[in-house]
């Protein structure tokens, strides 16, 4: 890792990767040196065009004399100087783009939900397992400041025992991709796209049932 920064190739270029830019930009050490898109789309580094379910605030830009461009992934994972790739890429694609990166040596963030079935879950974790490199699923509620208080003020038992609790969170759909969104195959709609989050964050504070 050249100058003790982190360096990041980012694939899939939607709404996740703009919020993952986001958070990256706000991180000391963490650079964004490469993105990767397989069809091509805003490998300018523009994503004025991008739009989610969440205030992703102003567009976002990135200088591309400073991030290069890949429109292969296995060029990208040739490349040496990326020490992290960030899977911000369809769910239907993370196991095929997580078992590659792994085996390549690279550390690797991919979004949620991790896959579409249990048995694809299964094979990622096998081959996070036996890599050298790191793996993490973007769990991003287990981070947002009012979730980690409600963690550590339950763990540290500051108000006593809990003694039951109700989740309720309220979420737009995403407005990109309506049709593969609700479609089972390519992605699984809400219960699987965003009510991991709870189901994720329950386990997290309370421990499986």
């Amino acid at each position: 890792m050249a100058n003790d920064n982190v360096n990041i190739g980012i694939v899939g270029l939607g709404f996740m990767a703009v919020m993952h830019i986001r958070a990256y930009r706000q991180v000391e050490g963490a650079n964004i040196a490469a993105i990767c898109n397989p069809s091509g789309n805003r490998l300018n580094g523009d994503f004025s065009d991008v739009f989610g379910n969440l205030d992703s605030g102003d567009p976002v830009k990135l200088d591309m004399s400073q991030v290069k461009a890949y429109q292969s992934f296995d060029e990208l994972l040739t490349d040496d100087s990326i020490d992290v790739i960030d899977i911000c890429a369809p769910t239907r694609t993370h196991v095929e783009l997580t078992k590659a990166a792994l085996a390549a040596g690279k550390h690797v963030l991919c979004e949620k939900p991790l896959a579409r079935t249990l048995d694809d879950a299964r094979e990622i974790a096998d081959a996070a397992a036996n890599a050298k490199g790191l793996f993490m699923t973007a769990m991003c509620l287990r981070f947002w400041p009012q979730w980690a208080w409600l963690k550590e003020a339950v763990a540290s038992g500051r108000y006593g025992k809990v003694l039951g609790a109700h989740f309720q969170r309220i979420a737009e759909p995403p407005a990109w991709g309506q049709g593969a969104y609700f479609d089972g195959e390519v992605s699984g709609g809400g219960l699987f796209d965003l009510h991991v989050h709870d189901t994720d964050f329950v386990q997290h504070v309370f421990g499986k049932p």
